[in-house]
């Protein structure tokens, strides 16, 4: 109860703050929702890393709720942001490309490859709590990457949104 609740909320408040932050940052610089899009993978490093690693059942449902509050933060504002650069007849199937990698890769194949790292793991002799333990915290390296791909996008955002309708009419685009 305390897990599902604590997520739900949690999930609920972060992309609704996320949102909000990503759109008073994009009033104030172009690649403003960049900002939130980066600080989400980096304020649920630590979280995860503490949920996965306490030994109080108070601490981990908390690290749950803030886990599940920070991490989401990304979602509209990346989506947005991926709707900036394209031409308004491209959004519904950039969208639902953007959905469905999420859906796979995030909520699909994360939790099969933890699963069968933690079974790799414990394969060896590790006892199975343990193995998935392990498990998380080698995913939680996935962050950091993200971190570093984010990173070198804000070089990129501002002159791919502002350049959008020129290299559209470059590429043969006529009905702007």
């Amino acid at each position: 109860t305390f897990l599902g609740l604590g997520a739900a909320l949690g999930g609920w408040i972060g992309v609704t703050i996320g949102g909000v932050i990503a759109d008073l940052l994009k009033r104030r610089f172009a690649a403003g929702r960049l900002v939130v899009v980066l600080v989400a993978p980096i304020l649920a490093l630590p979280l995860a890393y503490g949920f996965v690693t306490t030994p109080n059942v108070d601490t981990a449902y908390g690290g749950t709720f803030s886990l599940s509050m920070f991490s989401p933060m990304w979602t509209g504002p990346g989506a947005s942001t991926l709707n900036d650069l394209l031409l308004p007849r491209m959004r519904a199937i950039a969208s639902a490309f953007y959905i469905m990698m999420i859906t796979f890769i995030g909520l699909a194949l994360g939790p099969y490859l933890i699963g069968y790292v933690s079974d790799l793991i414990a394969s060896s002799g590790v006892e199975s709590g343990e193995a998935l333990r392990r498990a998380m915290l080698y995913a939680l390296a996935m962050l950091g990457v993200a971190t570093v791909i984010l990173s070198a996008s804000f070089k990129f955002l501002p002159s791919d949104e502002s350049s959008r309708l020129q290299r559209a009419r470059d590429a043969g685009e006529v009905d702007l």
